[in-house]
């Protein structure tokens, strides 16, 4: 069978594989740094993986699917008016065209479940109606998404149908398709947006966090803005396929839409999850620049380096002071604390640190006299 290729489809594969390949190297950054469970808290993972690492990796792997999926129906003529394919074209475009959006539709759910994970792990135990307002963003987008992939194979009788409209048969659910269509468009939206200003809860809560730390949290975790715009678009493309019959032209608008919704959930529910990573990476670079300029500044930025450990991947909006000199070991009896003057003081931090060794450091520079 000839291939074809053109009209939308070269815009939709141009967009959505610069969205896919901006999406991997989030992840592979994430299973990098941000992948395994704090050995304070083993309890919000499983075998040693974070759990929403594991949603996001099911995620990856079901959009890398759609994605490919998708750019096999382009190459068969998605994007092309109709009467530049033949049936066999036409037949295989919608055939692929949809397999990727019922991946997609299934990665909707569990990319946003991944965002649920981390939000549960941030939190901790606290904020116990949080809890449950989460679990059922999550139960609700599983239960729309499922549906309507079941309402989707079924609205054809037979099935084969759906994609080949020489078969005999009818299609009685098409309508019942659509406003399901818009159902899950339109919660979806809303749960991006309610994912994206969750945090805002929590952090605004926080007494002992500085207002500009606070706004930049806020900014950072609320690209799922940005996801819940995209899918307001994607909902009101489905109205464009049920009022043309030129259906492989005006299909690609609306799966344009449907990657860039997916893709959008992933990339912006990583960076959040990468804070540690960039600001890691922002202090090495103000390191070495201070290394350049004077070699008394490089002294301070290198303490100032040393202050966040290497293994530091973990972020917490429990409202609980999580110090950076916490060195995970073994779980003593005693708190011991290093005194300016290199004593020791047993039990003096107990009550606030329990079985943990605390390590303070003073570091003091003086300038030769010339």
């Amino acid at each position: 069978m000839a291939t074809a290729y053109g009209g939308r489809g070269p815009v939709l594969l141009g967009v959505t594989w610069a969205e896919t390949a901006l999406a991997l190297i989030l992840f592979g950054l994430r299973a990098k740094t941000a992948s395994l469970c704090p050995p304070e808290d083993v309890s919000f993972g499983f075998c040693g993986l974070r759990w929403d690492f594991i949603w996001v990796t099911f995620a990856y792997a079901l959009a890398f699917a759609a994605q490919c999926t998708m750019t096999v129906s382009v190459s068969y003529g998605l994007g092309l008016h109709q009467g530049q394919l033949s049936h066999q074209q036409i037949v295989a475009s919608n055939y692929w065209s949809w397999i990727a959006q019922v991946l997609a539709i299934l990665d909707l759910a569990i990319a946003r479940c991944a965002v649920i994970a981390f939000l549960l792990a941030l939190q901790m135990h606290t904020h116990r109606n949080g809890r449950w307002a989460l679990l059922t963003v999550g139960a609700l987008q599983g239960l729309i998404n499922v549906a309507e992939i079941g309402v989707i194979f079924h609205q054809c009788d037979p099935p084969r149908r759906l994609w080949d409209m020489d078969v005999p048969g009818t299609c009685n659910l098409i309508e019942t398709c659509l406003y399901i269509g818009y159902a899950q468009g339109g919660m979806g939206a809303l749960a991006d947006l309610f994912l994206a200003c969750y945090p805002v809860y929590i952090i605004g809560r926080l007494q002992q966090m500085r207002l500009s730390v606070k706004v930049g949290l806020c900014l950072l975790m609320s690209g799922g803005v940005i996801a819940g715009i995209a899918g307001i678009n994607k909902t009101v493309a489905i109205s464009t396929i049920a009022e043309t019959a030129d259906q492989t032209y005006a299909i690609a608008k609306l799966n344009t839409w449907v990657l860039t919704e997916m893709w959008f959930i992933l990339v912006f529910g990583s960076i959040p999850v990468l804070r540690p990573f960039f600001v890691r990476f922002s202090q090495s670079i103000k390191s070495v620049a201070g290394y350049s300029g004077s070699r008394s500044r490089t002294h301070t930025d290198g303490d100032r380096r040393g202050s966040r450990p290497n293994n530091e991947t973990w972020i917490s909006l429990d409202g609980q002071q999580r110090s950076p000199w916490i060195a995970n070991g073994p779980r003593t009896k005693k708190g011991v604390s290093g005194g300016i003057h290199g004593g020791s003081e047993e039990n003096i931090l107990s009550a606030t640190y329990p079985d943990q060794i605390v390590v303070t450091k003073r570091t003091t520079v003086m300038e030769e006299p010339r």
